[in-house]
């Protein structure tokens, strides 16, 4: 594995991780699947000292003679899905460098015209940016229980009364995350989530603390947009809230961006996630369709957010494993084309 500063914000260094299928030959110019990793947006990482990796992800990916590449990006707060979309676009051109090859073994070439991205959870909305504002565009999509579809529900607007069913959600106060809200906090790649001693899950932040919090306060939209639209948003019946968010933050609103230049995209959720509703996945797909872009929808019956079922502790879901390798047979049948 080979780790990779792809862009430098201030002295913050964004990097992505590099792995070369071992088939690889001198000689071969091939195709890469770039992995977003989830944590709502505020934490996570792309490396293995993450909790949620995608183990099966680098591996089908390398055993299908592919390299893969794990990408960090800027998190909220007090960086913004602004930032995100900047940090696709310098991702997308540095792989594009024609220089990219002296990271690669000797004979080794990355065709970057033939690039596919993979996003789970909050690494959806990351992925759905590539698929629009990315260049090149990547020729295909794999969104595992992603966000991004729906930012305007209520799902993620209303005040609620009840917490995300994650060890330790009932036990989030507003004190956890205070500081993050500092204006002087800096920006940050890299926030692993770990599980705890008490079971829960977090990282050294409580970034992920503050993604449950923000959810129950609906105000999950203010730290994506980086503006305080929320309140009134929620006042708003759904129909005007698009165009209550003001024009230049309207690039953030994914769901207002795709068009017929959108990629092939595979779509795979669970039934009943209660984090990620599988009507946002469903909401894009028949959108795509309307389009005449290429897409496939995989709902796993009976299966919670990260594929896995509702029991202590989670399993995987029935059907899971089978969801996951047919969203990246998608994958590959795009970029073999």
């Amino acid at each position: 594995m080979n780790t990779i500063t792809y862009k430098h914000v201030g002295s913050l260094e964004i990097k992505l991780d590099l792995c070369i299928p071992p088939s690889a030959m001198a000689g071969e110019v091939l195709p890469a699947v770039i992995y977003f990793h989830g944590g709502g947006l505020l934490s996570g990482c792309r490396t293995e000292e993450d909790v949620y990796f995608p183990f099966w992800l680098k591996e089908s990916t390398l055993r299908r003679g592919l390299i893969f590449i794990a990408a960090d990006h800027r998190l909220l707060p007090p960086s913004t899905a602004l930032d995100f979309i900047e940090d696709v676009k310098a991702l997308f051109s540095f792989l594009a460098r024609p220089t990219f090859s002296e990271y690669l073994p000797y004979g080794i070439s990355l065709n970057a015209s033939r690039l596919a991205v993979a996003g789970f959870s909050g690494g959806g909305y990351v992925a759905r940016v590539a698929g629009i504002y990315a260049e090149p565009r990547p020729k295909a999509v794999l969104s595992m229980f992603g966000m991004g579809g729906d930012f305007l529900s209520d799902h993620w607007l209303a005040l609620k009364d009840t917490h995300f069913a994650f060890p330790g959600a009932d036990k989030v106060t507003h004190g956890m995350v205070a500081h993050l809200f500092d204006p002087s906090i800096a920006p940050v790649a890299e926030a692993p989530l770990k599980a705890r001693s008490d079971g829960s899950l977090s990282d050294d932040q409580n970034r992920w603390f503050c993604f449950m919090e923000a959810w129950r306060n609906g105000n999950l939209l203010d730290l994506v947009l980086g503006e305080p639209v929320s309140v009134i948003l929620r006042s708003l019946p759904y129909a005007e809230r698009l165009a209550a968010i003001p024009p230049r933050l309207r690039p953030a609103i994914l769901e207002d961006q795709i068009n017929a230049a959108f990629p092939p995209t595979c779509f795979v959720h669970g039934e009943l996630d209660h984090v990620v509703l599988s009507s946002e996945s469903e909401k894009t797909y028949q959108r795509l369709r309307e389009l005449g872009v290429t897409t496939e929808l995989v709902i796993i019956p009976n299966a919670d957010h990260g594929l896995t079922t509702r029991s202590a502790p989670p399993l995987p879901a029935p059907g899971s494993d089978e969801a996951q390798e047919r969203g990246m047979d998608f994958i590959e049948r795009m970029l073999r084309e």
